[in-house]
């Protein structure tokens, strides 16, 4: 199940607030086409084959939110498969649900390799406002990343803590929607 990052905006905030989701796990997400678009995460969460991070040169670094992310499509028809297929060229996606600019630009932050030739940021007009504005700037760790241009929490190395917190949401969610 996709664990959004948005969903840390409003948790007390311990010192860690992932940007992804859970490394190489089968990914469920979204049903708004008749089928669930499923996917094995990369090595950080992402919706990426794990191998694109090995690339000695990444021709476009995605960011953006649930379009960005794959929403409703399976590879090889999300963005990212459609512009390697086209291209020929390595791309690395760090979209996801829910994301709004503060997010994103925390995400590039944290994943950006400087190997990465070209940057596409996805903007949706729809929220992407909404969410910086009523939601990602309450966040004090998030607010960081604009006041402190060295402020990261290393979170590439970092992403076992970041599975076990995923795993234990995921746990007391499906505990809590199914007690009766």
């Amino acid at each position: 199940v996709k664990i959004s990052p948005k969903k840390f905006v409003s948790k007390k905030e311990v010192g860690l607030f992932p940007l992804s989701g859970i490394s190489n796990a089968k990914t469920i997400y979204s049903n708004e086409n008749g089928y669930y678009l499923i996917y094995k995460s990369d090595r950080y969460g992402f919706n990426n084959p794990d191998s694109e991070w090995d690339t000695n040169e990444i021709e476009y670094l995605l960011v953006g939110d649930s379009f960005t992310h794959g929403a409703c499509v399976n590879r090889p028809d999300d963005i990212a498969s459609v512009l390697r297929k086209l291209t020929n060229k390595s791309v690395l996606n760090l979209g996801y649900g829910g994301n709004g600019p503060l997010l994103q630009y925390a995400g590039l932050r944290e994943y950006l390799n400087k190997n990465v030739k070209k940057v596409l940021w996805f903007y949706y007009e729809g929220n992407d406002l909404d969410n910086l504005k009523n939601r990602d700037l309450k966040s004090k760790i998030l607010r960081n990343y604009l006041i402190n241009l060295n402020f990261d929490q290393n979170l590439k190395s970092r992403q076992d803590e970041i599975n076990n917190l995923g795993r234990r949401i995921i746990k007391y969610e499906w505990k809590t929607k199914n007690d009766f």
